[in-house]
């Protein structure tokens, strides 16, 4: 069986990109024959051992220009291949694939912007040629959340939606280390830390010290001089560690991880936390907040008020710490790509 994945950027340097990697390498530990369309490759520690083919970068903003020009060097790409038998499963807003897993969450959805826009029918023509594209026999959202989303705003895409397949978290290591209950540290970690809940994260913390006066945040993800909604006096409680090489840095020095998303179509740090038994309170807007065992975290909604989410906060911090750790390998998303790769009896080629 051979099998192209469509990556803009093929290496460990985001979260889609880090699914698209491991995929891809797991995969062929298994056999399949894999190869790699990008536009560059950016980061490769496991040695990637199979066929790279870099089409060149294009512009990076607008991006639904990025967008357009990318998926215009994968169809002539795929073109000029001529292959035949050969699965094209896509991380991207192109046009010629097969399957086609989607990492975001849905463009304008809910919000409906009424404005004419050049940037907005762009976005939605894009996105709706990804998922509605003749040559698509399966839409794989990597959560529940986007399932929903994708069953509302695109009911005729049904017949190709197939059931979530979540990312696989890879093997990390952190110190052993003791927690004090009435000093905990919460975490945050997020680059586009609005989306990510950081106001609310504050305010949460602000309420909470009233109960843990001498409660720490650590925050993490964005660059340290980005300006963010705290006072000055608050700040020498604050460990802003800006972007970090090694995730470990930063989840080695916290107690309870704090994600109250506004949207997430999944949340990596939710799971790697719990597969080093941190507990979690997310909101339910997470795509992964249906893996939140009840001895692992809790779950709220974002529009929950905060008074509440002090409560379920405190309530967490005076439990023990989670007895068992999240497990979920990236063999086991392979052999969920595998079976639905078999499933598929043809394939359609890019016109």
């Amino acid at each position: 069986m051979k099998v192209i994945q469509v990556v803009k950027r093929y290496g460990i340097c985001g979260g889609m990109e880090e699914y698209a990697y491991r995929l891809s390498n797991e995969l062929s530990k298994l056999g399949i024959d894999i190869s790699v369309v990008c536009e560059r490759k950016i980061n490769d520690p496991l040695n990637t051992d199979f066929p790279i083919y870099e089409l060149g970068e294009t512009r990076k903003k607008p991006r639904w220009l990025s967008h357009l020009q990318f998926a215009q060097k994968v169809k002539e790409w795929v073109r000029d291949q001529g292959m035949s038998n050969t699965l094209i499963h896509s991380h991207e807003r192109v046009d010629c694939h097969n399957i086609t897993t989607i990492h975001s969450t849905l463009f304008n959805f809910p919000r409906k912007i009424v404005l004419p826009s050049l940037r907005v029918f762009m976005n939605q023509r894009i996105e709706r040629k990804e998922i509605l594209s003749p040559t698509v026999k399966a839409v794989v959202p990597v959560s529940e959340v986007i399932s929903q989303q994708l069953n509302a705003k695109y009911p005729s895409c049904s017949r190709n939606l197939k059931p979530p397949i979540s990312p696989g978290v890879s093997d990390l290591k952190i110190k052993d280390k003791s927690f004090a209950p009435e000093e905990p540290v919460i975490g945050f970690i997020g680059k586009e830390w609005d989306r990510k809940g950081l106001p609310k994260v504050i305010r949460i913390w602000r309420r909470l010290l009233k109960v843990f006066p001498n409660t720490r945040l650590c925050l993490a993800g964005f660059p340290k001089e980005e300006l963010i909604p705290l006072k000055d006096s608050e700040r020498k409680y604050v460990d802003v560690l800006g972007y970090i090489k090694k995730k470990e840095e930063f989840y080695e020095r916290i107690d309870l991880l704090l994600h109250p998303a506004k949207k997430e179509a999944y949340g990596m740090v939710i799971a790697e936390a719990m597969s080093l038994r941190i507990p979690v309170l997310c909101s339910s807007q997470c795509g992964a907040s249906n893996d939140v065992q009840n001895d692992q975290g809790r779950v709220l909604d974002y529009n929950t008020p905060d008074s509440i989410w002090v409560e379920s906060l405190i309530h967490i911090l005076k439990a023990k710490s989670p007895e068992v750790h999240f497990q979920r390998s990236w063999r086991a998303v392979s052999l969920q790509y595998i079976k639905l790769y078999k499933e598929l009896e043809s394939f359609s080629k890019c016109e």
